[in-house]
């Protein structure tokens, strides 16, 4: 059951008695393209989430789109960086929170025990909140536009997409900055490489 979520523009106090919870929605686009939700509210702006509630669901259309898909489902768990750690850890081997993981149908996808079950469509995307609003703000780039980058290159990785091997990052980064231009969001790369280290190791 999808619950209201807070109407307040900030996270929930650190003893709030929701804090442990995690909160589920859905997000569709007039086209049908549909995003089902878990977010842990105690880690996440609610102008965050309402900016990726308008704009995600359009860029999951744009992708199929462009991509000549069916209009796609896709799981989202917006979290903590503790629970990115925790499942960075878990799938990956690195004891540290990172900024997104995607995980394509099929695999062997753990999350945090208070998470409601989702259909998984395409596969799961997490991104952790509070590593978000600390790259956003060392970038100097809004915190939303920079949210929609690692939701597309977390959908991308759903599909195939990689960024191992130099000639299929440089397709990856190309098609996310064609995709981000039509949402009127600026190329997220610097001439060196990938801004934000969406291409490190862990």
């Amino acid at each position: 059951m999808t619950r209201e979520m807070n109407k307040d523009d900030s996270a929930l106090e650190p003893d709030s008695p929701e804090r442990d919870q995690f909160l589920s929605d859905e997000w569709e686009s007039d086209d049908g393209a549909l995003i089902e939700v878990s977010l842990d509210p105690s880690s996440w702006h609610n102008s965050l989430i309402n900016d990726l509630k308008h704009r995600g669901p359009v860029m999951l259309h744009h992708i199929a789109e462009r991509l000549l898909l069916e209009q796609p489902l896709v799981s989202l768990l917006l979290c903590s960086d503790d629970d990115m750690r925790l499942m960075n850890f878990q799938h990956r081997g690195f004891d540290k929170a990172t900024n997104v993981l995607s995980f394509p149908v099929g695999d062997d996808f753990v999350v945090p025990d208070d998470v409601p079950d989702m259909e998984s469509g395409l596969g799961d995307i997490a991104i952790a909140g509070e590593t978000v609003m600390r790259e956003a703000a060392e970038a100097g780039i809004p915190a939303g536009d920079h949210l929609l980058h690692l939701f597309t290159h977390g959908v991308l990785h759903l599909l195939g997409y990689d960024h191992i091997e130099p000639a299929m990052a440089y397709e990856m980064e190309e098609l996310e900055i064609v995709l981000l231009g039509q949402m009127k969001v600026a190329n997220p790369y610097h001439e060196d490489g990938l801004l934000l280290g969406t291409r490190e190791a862990g």
